[in-house]
Order: structure tokens, then C-alpha cells, then sequence
């Protein structure tokens, strides 16, 4: 019996694994990761433009914006921000570790992608991405696996402690009902 049920189970993943496509929807751990990979390019715009990596004005601007959105998908206000604090204090981060590691201005062949034409609308829609997870019901135990999974992730993307904390603890914030 149980080499059978082993069987079951290897034949459900491999099925699983052939009927994912590429525009399924992404678990809150991957936006979080695909969100931070934007950061190297959000760096080097803000250096390029002698701007500081702190936005107080911009900062607000997006808190106020994905908590509007997350309460017309039916979260919690103090959630939402948090979960975005979070994401934006770890984002902050991995921009000072990037300009830690590249001090001086990129070299004139590299194109700086544009803040406001490239990088903002694709962190935006990240950001409504991940309210559509959010908003997802679940249970405890798939809000322990969420966690789990986002810190394999982070780590395996190589992201530091000191932007995985502030993003992880985001997380569990937004995670609760």
C-alpha cells in the first residue's frame, strides 16, 4: 500500500508539474522576489540621478494607493501597510547593498532604465499582484507555508538577512485574516 501511495504521489507532482503554464498566477513569495530583483535597477536609476534611496513623498504615495486597493479586495487596512512597509524597507535595502557595491556611476554603455516609464509600472503591477494573494483566503497552515516558501525564496535569490527580515515580517503581517 504505501509504495503505492508513494507512486500516487510522484505521478500527481510530475502532472502537476505539466499542466503549470507561464501565466498562472504567482504565489506572494515569487512577487516578493520578482519585486526585489527590480531593486539593482531602481539603484542605479537614483544614482545615475543623484537621488537619495529614502522617498518619504513616494513612499506614501504607494502606501496610500495599495491600501486603497487592498481594502476594495477586502483586507485589513493595517495589514496592507504593513505587508508594503515591509516590502519597502527590504526593497531599501537590497538599493543600499547594490549602491554599497557599486559606488561610482555605471558606465556610459549600460542603459539606466527609466524610474517612471519602466521600473514604477512594473513594481505597480507587482503591487496589485500581490493584493490579489493577499485577498486569497487561507488557512493557518498555508500561511505557515507562504513564510516558508518566501524565505527559501529570498534565500535562494540571494537576497541578505537585512532585506529578508523587514520582507518576511511584511508578510506575516499581511497574512493575517
Amino acid at each position: 500500500m504505501k509504495p503505492l501511495s508513494l507512486l500516487s504521489c510522484v505521478l500527481a507532482l510530475l502532472l502537476a508539474g505539466c499542466t503549470w503554464n507561464k501565466n498562472s498566477p504567482k504565489t506572494l513569495p515569487v512577487l516578493m522576489v520578482e519585486r526585489l530583483n527590480w531593486m539593482d535597477e531602481v539603484a542605479m536609476a537614483k544614482q545615475e540621478k543623484s537621488l537619495p534611496i529614502n522617498d518619504p513623498v513616494r513612499e506614501a504615495e504607494l502606501l496610500r494607493a495599495m491600501t486603497q486597493r487592498g481594502v476594495a479586495a477586502g483586507l485589513k487596512p493595517e495589514s496592507v501597510r504593513r505587508f508594503f512597509s515591509g516590502q519597502m524597507l527590504a526593497a531599501k535595502a537590497v538599493q543600499e547593498e547594490w549602491l554599497q557595491a557599486h559606488p561610482h556611476a555605471v558606465a556610459s554603455y549600460i542603459k539606466v532604465p527609466d524610474l517612471k516609464q519602466t521600473v514604477r509600472p512594473a513594481l505597480d503591477e507587482i503591487g496589485r499582484q500581490m493584493i490579489a494573494r493577499l485577498a486569497q483566503p487561507r488557512s493557518p497552515a498555508e500561511s505557515a507555508a507562504i513564510l516558508k516558501e518566501a524565505r527559501q525564496r529570498l534565500t535562494h535569490a540571494g537576497y541578505s538577512e537585512s532585506a529578508q527580515r523587514p520582507a518576511l515580517d511584511g508578510l506575516q503581517a499581511g497574512l493575517v485574516p
